[in-house]
């Protein structure tokens, strides 16, 4: 693993004592230095894997990020992914989506590295990355190994979800998983009145991550949820009039990453400190960034019976009893 240690107090006063000088040079010679991220989901149909390059600029290094240049190599890679016997199960190409959040880097338009893995991963295996430039034969290399979610048992709720009063969303932890993160996905559907015609629509409700102690699992995990705390992002999200709104199922969506995607959200999280002292994590051979596993389980279920009468009270939200077929 690589260790950057970064000292912005130092950096800082630098800046202090030289801001008279012309021919100070804060930026070190240029190396061909490559940043990856990526996550494999063993059910995914397809796998998305960023690779870009680090930059350097005299200038804001923030409009410069905004710039695709300064990001993307201007050659193609060679990026290919191997099982743990050496075989080559798939070979990335590069393709542009037009949907990225806008953020610190150039946005909405991107491009990245896909590969179509339906039915190509299997769980718990081991998979290695490997990407070459062919242009200055730079290479690097990680390794992931898959993690399994599909059997991981969601205790409540069971058939009925309860938001009447605050509850936790109890689940069992499964062996090499270290980070939970529910959302609560609430499906209805909305009618003009003027129209009649009906749109299939939901809201997403993301609770707090979770951490196992171990990582042998079976172990008991509780995700808590305020009861009130539904309705209010539900008034926050849904606006409308002249529409009649009926309540549908809820799930209950359990994302799940390994131990290596935990240790790097918890070293790269904002800190509050002005002075900054810690490693940059990385699991990339002769490069950047993170190469890990996550994976999905869903329950599906229906609001309860109390839940859904305090739902239809709220007058803003248009939510009515539905009729019988």
């Amino acid at each position: 693993m690589n260790r950057i240690l970064v000292f912005f107090a130092g950096l800082l006063l630098s800046s202090l004592w030289v801001s008279c000088s012309k021919d100070f040079q804060i930026n070190d010679d240029y190396k061909d230095i490559t940043i990856v991220y990526g996550l494999l989901n063993p059910n995914d149909s397809l796998s998305y894997i960023r690779i870009e390059k680090a930059f350097l600029s005299d200038g804001d290094i923030y409009q410069a990020a905004q710039i695709p240049d300064s990001n993307l190599f201007p050659n193609k890679l060679e990026v290919d992914l191997f099982d743990d016997n050496g075989n080559k199960v798939v070979t990335f190409d590069t393709i542009t989506i037009y949907n990225k959040n806008e953020g610190i880097f150039y946005a909405p338009v991107m491009q990245v590295y896909y590969a179509r893995t339906k039915l190509l991963l299997n769980d718990n295996d081991l998979y290695t990355l490997k990407i070459r430039n062919p242009k200055t034969g730079e290479k690097q290399t990680a390794k992931t190994k898959l993690i399994n979610g599909r059997t991981v048992k969601i205790d409540y709720p069971n058939y009925k979800i309860d938001f009447t009063k605050s509850k936790d969303i109890v689940f069992t932890s499964k062996k090499d998983i270290r980070l939970y993160q529910v959302n609560i996905r609430f499906h209805y559907d909305e009618i003009d009145i003027h129209t009649n015609d009906t749109s299939h629509l939901y809201v997403d409700w993301l609770q707090g991550s979770v951490k196992s102690q171990f990582l042998t699992g079976g172990e008991e995990l509780k995700s808590p949820y305020s009861g009130q705390g539904f309705y209010d992002n539900l008034s926050n999200k849904l606006s409308g009039t002249d529409i009649i709104r009926y309540v549908g199922q809820v799930e209950i969506i359990l994302s799940m990453a390994d131990d290596v995607f935990n240790t790097y959200m918890d070293i790269n999280m904002p800190s509050a400190s002005l002075v900054v002292d810690r490693p940059a994590f990385s699991n990339i051979e002769n490069g950047y960034g993170i190469f890990a596993s996550r994976t999905q389980k869903i329950k599906n279920t229906t609001l309860s019976g109390p839940s859904q009468a305090k739902l239809i009270k709220i007058e803003d939200l248009h939510f009515s009893v539905r009729p019988p077929n």
